[in-house]
């Protein structure tokens, strides 16, 4: 079920904020009035989020990204961020991150906590039998923003491969936008732009190898980019920036770049392989190992449920 709640323009400006949280506590506290179950968990994975008052159950902070450093890139105040995470942690039973590169944000000021690492998933769906006639396209899915290494991406324009990218703009900053502008308007790049998601995965099955090229920043390295884990999902190999979280997922389907000269040479190398049944089948199992279903289970034991 998803609730939604009417809240007065400009929610995200302090005063109006705080009415805002406390109409959505209430509709929140209603709704569960009139519900035939009780309370069992609240997951709040938000960085300018409270936990609703008066609902019972365990509280449990999930924290996706470095929401301090990222508060410029997201519109918000660094200063209300770090102030509303320490709120959160304080009132928090469990905290969770994606990475643990995201550790430290549990001890964000006087409000220590041990987190426990709970990393991103992936969906493992229906796939067709391997395609040799495929377009021998590099793959990059995703929002696209400051988060991406632009002068990987103008290296491979330069390289003369053919790209498609499936996302939406969404960059703040002009000189994201300049980039962005002269990235996807290159003749070898075609971008399809924010598509469904049944869409997104039938054209990566198309695609000859998916990248992830994130500039090595604070926000990044403590990241957990879900386009990696979907890429082997669809049986696709991967050529990744060197992230934290790819090291841990430790995995030999996944080239890791030190430099934008071996984030095209290694682009090259995947281009060159023949796709095979028996290497989709290996890149789906890894996938398979790490998919939201497999990801809820650890959330349910995690806060002493029986996992579904």
């Amino acid at each position: 079920m998803r609730l939604r709640v009417a809240v007065p323009p400009g929610f995200t400006r302090p005063m109006i904020r705080s009415f805002a949280n406390r109409l959505v506590g209430r509709a929140i506290r209603k709704t569960l009035a009139k519900l035939p179950f009780d309370e069992f968990a609240t997951i709040l994975l938000s960085p300018r989020e409270f936990f609703p008052a008066g609902v019972s159950g365990k509280r449990i902070l999930h924290i996706t990204d470095d929401w301090v450093a990222g508060a410029g890139m997201m519109g918000l105040s660094c200063a209300s961020v770090s102030s509303t995470l320490r709120t959160n942690i304080a009132a928090a039973d469990i905290v969770c991150v994606v990475s643990p590169a995201l550790a430290d944000l549990a001890s964000v000021g006087t409000a220590r906590r041990r987190a426990v690492v709970l990393p991103n998933g992936c969906a493992v769906l229906a796939l067709a039998p391997a395609n040799e006639e495929r377009r021998g396209a590099v793959g990059l899915v995703g929002q696209l923003n400051e988060r991406l290494d632009f002068d990987v991406l103008d290296a491979l324009v330069k390289s003369g491969v053919d790209i498609e990218v499936i996302g939406p703009r969404r960059e703040r900053e002009a000189a994201a936008t300049e980039r962005l502008d002269r990235f996807l308007n290159a003749n070898n790049v075609t971008w399809f732009g924010e598509i469904p998601e049944n869409q997104v995965f039938a054209k990566m099955q198309n695609m000859a190898v998916g990248i992830t090229p994130y500039i090595n920043n604070e926000f990044n390295r403590a990241s957990f980019p879900i386009k990696t884990l979907d890429y082997l999902a669809a049986g696709l190999p991967v050529v990744s920036s060197d992230l934290p979280a790819t090291r841990w997922l430790n995995s030999e389907w996944i080239e890791v770049a030190e430099t934008k000269e071996k984030f095209v040479e290694m682009v090259r190398c995947a281009l060159d392989e023949l796709p095979t049944e028996s290497g989709i089948a290996s890149r789906r199992a890894f996938a398979g190992m790490h998919t939201w279903d497999a990801r809820a289970k650890a959330m349910m034991s995690l806060i002493g449920g029986t996992p579904a």
